[in-house]
């Protein structure tokens, strides 16, 4: 009995230490978190792939996860060359640290990290991780997050502690089974202070965390890696855009215990991406569709997926449909090109498509040009996007035997119905563009992209054969370009401001009766989100209203993100108006109309900087200088002129630089150099009633 006793207490002895050495390291059971939709399993890899993530798309942790990309690494070393916190060190105590160089123990030896953050909807969430050397202990790792620039002078490698610092601390105990994820609030200076904690609730609420136990990562000990997730928007931690963080490890889990080891500073950004970005388009010389089949001539497209550029051009010496007359379309040089570029600095995505064709003869002669260019560009990054059509352009265009200026976007003009049907018309100049931006008040997660094609010269014909029986319609396509770019909107700190802008600009333009065509020339403008458009002109000339020499417009946009701003300007020299055969009634060397307009969080305003009229004659009499805004000159038995006409937007007020309209935030202004009125029906020079104007130019800004 006794051997029997002393057996079986022996044996009992025994199992029960292998019973409790069962139970301190058995495997931690671990699911996916629910919290930041994240894999909170105790190792890096996303398996399943998809929602929800994990920190790499290997085993091993070498490849990051594009779905994390806002994440910031750290790397320490290791052994007696290693940066660690002198003895002394004491967390609440940051005027007597001391930065030296050393080794500390494995359990709190750094060997990598990492900082992420991800928003999810209207959520942001902010994700750690780390490595450590050894595992013969419980972890207690801090995360700092520091407001200053300024170098701690008693440990000029991190910086001093401020007034509401941040730190997170991630604390183990009983060999990972438990796990405190804590937050605290620094209060005091940067010699000394104490924290205040910021109360996180259980785990699987605001926070989760798990360590590698059992480990899956190749090369890695049980418990030395450790990872969590915490809800930053519902949480009471003011972290929501951190600038600068590095990691640290204290003796202990009390938030007093001495400090061991540190990484180097990092600064946390929440970077462009361009690796995400998109670029595409494509250009052509001409398309026809006509007597039964359908033809692309000269055609190139591009498209460019993360940083890089792709370009794709081709060139033509002629084409003629069908090729035994030509009588459909003729051109004599036909170059096409495409380029996408996605760029890192700046960190942008940009399109560029161009078609070219000179000597173009359409529907024997019916629309000639010497030459004709599309250009199509698009760009977009992080937090703008614009298109623009600057370099399209006509020479020497003719519709029906009569001269065509440069006109506005989507000019028609109506072909003879005795030789093409009834219906048939050409459009110059066909544009289409859009721009996208994310919902008003999105501070993550959108898409900032813009989209523009083309068309200098787009035919619709009912029946190009009307002598023989049936319709034969036909469509004529010249000089198209198209382009497209897309780009992550950059994560915000702050709900954006409510902001737009536009703008326009002509060099003349005539509203008579009867009607002139084209009505206005040298037109540009820009979308409600910015960008640049840009005319050069030989000249300008409405038949019976208005001819000038060299002339420009442009107009060019931009959102910020403390403002608005935009601004517009039309130029014109030797104009004439009231011509007669005895010369100009009015005439000036040049005028220059100009529009600016701005707007920030503290108001808005709008002003004329820039307008001038210079050599200005009005029926024989000189106006020396630029008159006044709003001059009004009678022209007896014709009518009357506005010299530097001046208007705000929303019943603003001059005198109040346009920011007094009706809408808050808000200041627009267009000037007119000349505003011609013609009212008299028989007057003397034979001018057609109606209106003229030389040099417009419209700006507005809104910013709330």
């Amino acid at each position: 009995m006794k051997d029997l006793r002393t057996w079986s207490v022996s044996h009992v002895r025994v199992l029960l230490i292998a019973l409790g050495f069962a139970i301190a390291f058995s495997p931690v059971v671990l699911t996916q978190s629910t919290v930041g939709s994240f894999e909170i399993d105790g190792n890096v890899v996303d398996s399943p792939s998809g929602e929800p993530i994990d920190w790499s798309l290997d085993a091993a942790g070498n490849t990051p996860n594009p779905a994390l990309p806002n994440r910031t690494d750290y790397v320490d070393g290791s052994g007696q060359g290693d940066t660690i916190f002198g003895q002394g060190s004491k967390e609440l105590e940051p005027g007597g640290w001391t930065c030296v160089t050393g080794s500390t123990p494995g359990k709190s030896d750094i060997l990598k990290g990492s900082v992420a953050f991800r928003s999810i909807g209207s959520k942001r969430f902010m994700y750690v991780d780390f490595f450590r050397s050894g595992t013969g202990g419980d972890a207690h790792m801090d995360y700092e997050f520091s407001q200053s620039r300024e170098p701690n002078p008693a440990c000029p490698d991190v910086p001093k502690r401020t007034q509401g610092d941040v730190v997170i601390t991630f604390d183990t105990d009983t060999g990972g089974k438990v796990i405190q994820v804590r937050a605290f609030s620094w209060v005091g200076n940067a010699t000394s202070g104490t924290f205040t904690e910021l109360a996180l609730g259980s785990k699987g609420l605001l926070w989760d965390a798990a360590v590698n136990i059992p480990n899956a990562i190749p090369g890695v000990g049980d418990g030395a890696f450790g990872e969590a997730v915490i809800n930053l928007t519902d949480s009471p931690i003011n972290l929501q855009c951190p600038e600068f963080a590095y990691m640290k490890t204290r003796s202990s889990t009390a938030i007093t215990s001495d400090l061991k080891d540190r990484t180097a500073v990092q600064t946390v950004s929440f970077r462009d991406h361009p690796e995400l970005a998109n670029a595409s388009g494509s250009a052509f010389g001409i398309f026809v569709s006509a007597l039964g089949t359908s033809q692309t001539i000269a055609s190139v497209s591009s498209s460019q997926h993360g940083v890089g550029s792709t370009r794709n051009e081709d060139r033509l010496l002629s084409v003629a449909v069908p090729p035994t007359d030509g009588s459909i379309a003729r051109g004599d040089v036909l170059f096409v090109s495409s380029d996408s570029t996605i760029t890192n600095a700046p960190a942008q995505a940009m399109d560029t498509g161009v078609s070219e064709v000179a000597n173009l003869n359409l529907l024997n002669g019916t629309i000639t040009a010497d030459a004709v260019r599309a250009e199509a560009t698009t760009l977009a990054s992080g937090a703008a996007s614009s298109f623009s059509s600057t370099g399209s352009t006509f020479k020497n265009l003719k519709v029906n035997g009569v001269p065509v200026n440069n006109v506005i976007p989507n000019t028609r003009i109506d072909l003879p119905s005795s030789l093409f049907g009834s219906g048939s018309f050409v459009i110059l100049y066909e544009r289409e563009g859009s721009t996208v931006t994310p919902a008003p008040g999105q501070t993550s997660g959108g898409t900032y992209a813009a989209n523009l094609r083309v068309n200098m010269i787009h035919v619709f014909a009912t029946d190009i054969q009307p002598r023989v029986a049936g319709k034969q319609s036909a469509e004529i396509i010249v000089a198209d370009a198209v382009a497209a770019s897309d780009f992550p909107q950059q994560e915000l700190c702050n709900v954006p401001p409510n902001q737009r802008v536009s703008g326009h600009a002509f060099v003349a333009s005539a509203d008579t009766v009867p009607s002139l065509v084209p009505t206005t020339v040298g037109f540009v403008d820009i979308p409600p989100n910015g960008g640049f458009d840009h005319q050069d002109l030989d000249s300008a000339n409405i038949p019976g209203a208005v001819s000038a020499g060299a002339s420009q417009s442009e107009s060019s946009g931009s959102l910020g993100a403390t403002s608005s701003t935009a601004s517009s300007f039309a130029q014109a020299s030797g104009v004439c108006l009231l011509s007669s055969p005895t010369g100009c009634g009015m005439s000036a060397q040049g005028v220059r109309s100009q529009s600016n307009s701005a707007a920030n969080s503290l108001g808005a305003s709008s002003n004329a900087n820039g307008t001038q009229l210079v050599g200005l004659v009005v029926q024989g009499t000189p106006v020396s200088v630029t008159p006044p805004p709003n001059t009004v000159i009678e022209l007896p038995g014709i009518g009357f002129v506005i010299l530097n006409e001046q208007f705000c937007d929303n019943q603003g007020t001059l005198a109040a630089s346009c920011s007094d309209g009706s809408l808050l935030g808000h200041a627009g202004l267009t000037v007119r150099a000349i505003r011609l009125d013609v009212t008299a029906p028989n007057n003397p020079l034979g001018l057609q009633t109606g209106e003229v104007i030389v040099a417009e130019a419209h700006s507005d800004a809104f910013f709330r």
